[in-house]
């Protein structure tokens, strides 16, 4: 190496991760940010050069990325990230003008240098100490070190697969269909070269006497010049081209400002629902004045729904990282496997899709670990490709969003589980659940049937935390698995942790609120429906079934109430599939339910999930139907 070079790899190697005294937090929460949706994005991008390495745009895509966090690295002084974001900008380059070629160790570099950014940058956000310093300057030196060989030619020492026989394919996300032509009107009115008037005026005249272009028409009236007219028509090719969407103008706003909002909003939903059911209003008023009243709860119920959707965020961020997992758990394992995702746009309460990252990062490696054949010859005598598939997908139905993670792989062994769960005293040697009930054992704390410990899984720790974290967001997972050719965890969970659908009852003198998800049938209830079974307590028959009875009022009001009559009602409610009976004096109605937290003396008060203000300006205690089945059962 010349003089200049050692130089040079010294000043690298000095370059520090701290943050400087004097830079400017606001530019720097902003770079923060950037970066963040930078590598996000070419981790997308990575995963489909893997199969497509000749497309050009998304290669220009990445190297775009790096240079942009090189150049404000630069200007807040942030050395260590511009050096190598430097070094990785240079590789990139050489990749685009075909001197060497994005695959093998190359393209492990490229998806090293992302990951590395990410931890550096996350280091940012939370502050770099010394340590962090230390450790970050001696990782960027080795990944500098692998970068120069590259380029240089000489190939770093191989971990895994050999050159031109990779272990993944892991494929990118499906983008679906490509969007909708965007508009030609639409795009000069949003770059305020076009008046909506006069976008309408000329929609009019487009068709009259006989059709002709919208283009021609504003150019003919002198509504817009030619040049504006012919630079909208470029960005409607582009918006309209497989694989690139049009951009939409955003404003980032503080998360505690949208949390403020939200909490306002919820205020006036319950201002205006006690206004509605105020007994003033009961009696006989003007017209006019219940007209006004319903335009004022059309608004109100608009604006609630459009603050919740504020907070509304899609799964793809999550998505994507669960992709780049798959590349490098499949890599490591010698596991070919086909990961898909499905569903990407669909949108989750930011906080809901922040928390359940690690879930879905703990149910993946166990899918690849346990679910996928080591032996892709034991998938062939199976009948199924030598490549695995996984399958990451959500959807929306009802109220709920359910994202599911398949595999097709050989399924969970139900005879290894039950011998297990014997093994601990889980059930009784005797027994015979269902498969319901077998599959449910996974999530015990310390469960495992794997034989030996692996880098993945094998400890017992992980589907327990999952079950755990699951509900805490009120959410649920259900398992269906086929021996031999795989398994599905569908994880349910709210669109929003602000609001929820509730069955509002009265029990004595107090209010809950039922969910109304949980809510199975209500029925009448009669005395003789009421019995003893040995051994189980109290039951109630519901036609033909005997279910738990549960009585509310017992536990949450042991020195009785207001109102000593039996009940009238019964709410069959049901929770991971586990039904009980409650009885209730009466039904007050279904509404919409703004959550506050319980004080922190009542939060954790098991069968309780919140509290509500109702309609008539009551307090209501929202059930948790998780925790309730728990403590009957």
């Amino acid at each position: 190496m010349s003089q200049t070079g050692s130089l040079e790899a010294v000043a690298s190697d000095q370059a520090s991760f701290l943050l400087p005294a004097d830079a400017d937090t606001g530019i720097l929460a902003d770079f923060i940010a950037e970066a963040n949706e930078h590598l996000e994005a070419s981790d997308l991008h990575l995963l489909t050069l893997e199969t497509d390495a000749g497309n050009r745009d998304l290669l220009d895509a990445v190297f775009r990325a790096f240079h942009s966090i090189k150049g404000v690295a630069g200007f807040l002084g942030l050395d260590g990230i511009k050096v190598l974001s430097h070094e990785a900008e240079n590789m990139l380059d050489k990749i685009r003008n075909g001197e060497i070629p994005l695959q093998g160790p190359v393209m492990d570099c490229v998806f090293d240098s992302v990951t590395f950014l990410k931890g550096a940058i996350a280091d940012l956000r939370k502050g770099v100490n010394d340590e962090d310093d230390a450790r970050s300057r001696e990782a960027s030196s080795a990944l500098r070190t692998r970068i120069r060989a590259l380029l240089s030619g000489q190939e770093p020492a191989k971990t895994g697969a050999g050159e031109g026989e990779p272990l993944a394919s892991a494929s990118a996300p499906a983008t679906g269909p490509a969007p909708a032509a965007v508009r030609l009107g639409d795009i000069l009115v949003a770059a305020g070269d076009l008046a909506p008037e006069s976008l309408a005026e000329a929609l009019k005249e487009q068709a009259d006497p006989a059709p002709r272009k919208l283009g021609d028409v504003l150019v003919e009236t002198g509504r817009a010049d030619a040049k504006q007219v012919a630079q909208a028509l470029r960005v409607q090719k582009g918006a309209a081209a497989p694989g690139i969407a049009a951009v939409k103008e955003t404003v980032k706003v503080d998360a505690e400002r949208l949390d403020r909002l939200l909490d306002t909003i919820g205020e006036l939903v319950i201002a205006e629902s006690m206004i509605q059911g105020s007994p003033e209003l009961k009696g006989r008023v003007s017209p006019k004045l219940v007209q006004q009243m319903g335009q004022l709860d059309k608004i109100t119920r608009e604006l609630q729904e459009m603050g919740t959707s504020l907070r509304m965020v899609p799964v793809r961020p999550t998505f994507q990282k669960m992709a780049r997992l798959v590349r490098d758990l499949s890599k490591n394992s010698g596991k070919a496997v086909n990961f898909l995702t499905v569903g990407e746009e669909t949108e989750l309460d930011k906080t809901v899709v922040e928390k359940i990252g690690d879930p879905l990062v703990h149910m993946i490696r166990n899918s690849l670990d346990h679910g996928i054949e080591s032996d892709p010859q034991d998938r062939i005598r199976s009948g199924k490709p030598a490549t695995a598939t996984v399958k990451l997908s959500a959807f929306q139905k009802g109220g709920n969003v359910c994202i599911e993670i398949s595999d097709d792989g050989k399924g969970l062994n139900r005879d290894a589980i039950l011998s297990k769960a014997r093994e601990r005293g889980l059930i009784k040697e005797d027994a015979n659940p269902t498969d319901k009930e077998v599959w449910g054992y996974i999530f015990e704390a310390g469960f495992s049937t794997a034989k030996q410990v692996t880098e993945l899984s094998g400890r017992g720790v992980g589907m327990d935390v999952v079950k755990r974290n699951i509900e805490i967001l009120r959410g649920r997972i259900d398992i269906h698995s086929v021996p031999g050719q795989g398994t599905t965890f569908s994880i349910w969970l709210p669109l929003t942790l602000a609001i929820i659908d509730g069955m509002v009852v009265r029990i004595s003198d107090e209010r809950y609120v039922f969910p109304t998800l949980s809510i199975v049938r209500i029925v009448s209830y009669l005395e003789k429906d009421r019995l003893t079974v040995k051994g189980k307590g109290e039951m109630l028959s519901v036609q033909g079934e005997l279910v738990p009875f549960f009585p509310l009022k017992d536990y949450f009001q042991p020195d009785g109430g207001r109102s000593a009559q039996a009940a009238r009602l019964i709410v069959i409610a049901e929770s991971e599939g586990r039904r009980a009976a409650f009885p209730v004096d009466e039904l007050l109605g279904q509404q919409q339910i703004v959550i506050k937290k319980l004080e922190t003396a009542f939060q954790n008060i098991p069968g309780l999930s919140g509290g509500a203000i109702l309609s008539d300006g009551c307090v209501g205690l929202i059930l948790d139907m998780d925790g309730l089945m728990k403590l009957g059962f």
